[in-house]
């Protein structure tokens, strides 16, 4: 097989599984790390791939920012560690805001495992899942609807929420860069978030390794702008280039 022959057969894995890592390749095709490297480095230079720390999602040339529905199938088990962890950080009759993304959908469902907690969200994946849950205080936060982030953003999204306050909020970020700035692709989705943070006490970010090194438009803050960090990227420390000394507390699942 030549490199020609495996950068393709690499491409059309990708596409189907959505993302796959380094090691997976190296693995499977009996090839070194830096091979693996070059390979996917040629594959972004086509627009075929979006590389993250240890490997490589698909990439549509022609889509700007992927809807949940495709989020949701990717870095499952990873979601589900960091849900898990995330969760454990809450103590019972907590009130808690869960933001929208599939990472936080992760932190709901272990959160159902919780007594007594007072659940806010403006997410419509979070809103399912914990509707069906018997004997739990659930509050729908209105908006405007954004069916790429599956909730509801926007001012008066943030009106609302100005009236109450948290003892925690989970967020999720799109991309985090190496200077620590969290980002997102949408300025309503930005606004509502740092509205939700205003309002909480103890604030939690959670991201799989995918977000690492990516930079988008609209900011919400800084790592340090977060009480606790959760995520699966081992390197978060070396990664992290300003802030690392700054966070109260990073978890890495």
């Amino acid at each position: 097989m030549n490199q020609k022959q495996r950068q393709e057969l690499i491409a059309e894995k990708v596409k189907i599984k959505g993302s796959i890592t380094s090691v997976e390749i190296a693995d499977e095709f009996g090839i070194s790390k830096m091979t693996v490297g070059r390979d996917l480095k040629e594959l972004e230079a086509r627009g075929v791939v979006q590389l993250f720390h240890g490997g490589a999602m698909y990439k549509d040339s022609n889509i700007l920012e992927y809807p949940i529905s495709v989020k949701t199938d990717l870095f499952v088990n990873e979601k589900k560690r960091i849900g898990q962890m995330a969760a454990e950080q809450i103590n019972n009759g907590s009130s808690v805001f869960l933001e929208t993304g599939t990472t936080v959908l992760h932190v709901a469902l272990e959160l159902t495992k919780k007594t007594e907690c007072n659940y806010y969200t403006n997410s419509l994946l979070v809103m399912n899942h914990l509707s069906k849950v018997d004997d739990l205080s659930l509050h729908a936060i209105p908006g405007k609807y954004r069916e790429l982030s599956s909730g509801f953003l926007g001012m008066e999204t943030q009106s609302y929420i100005d009236h109450l306050s948290f003892d925690y909020c989970i967020i999720g970020a799109e991309a985090v860069n190496s200077e620590g700035r969290v980002s997102l692709h949408n300025e309503e989705d930005a606004l509502t978030k740092r509205a939700v943070m205003q309002r909480s006490k103890h604030k939690i970010l959670v991201f799989d390794r995918s977000k690492i090194d990516q930079d988008y438009l609209y900011g919400i803050g800084s790592i340090n702008s977060f009480d606790t960090v959760v995520t699966d990227y081992l390197e978060i420390f070396d990664f992290l280039s300003n802030d690392k000394e700054s966070v109260g507390n990073i978890l890495v699942v």
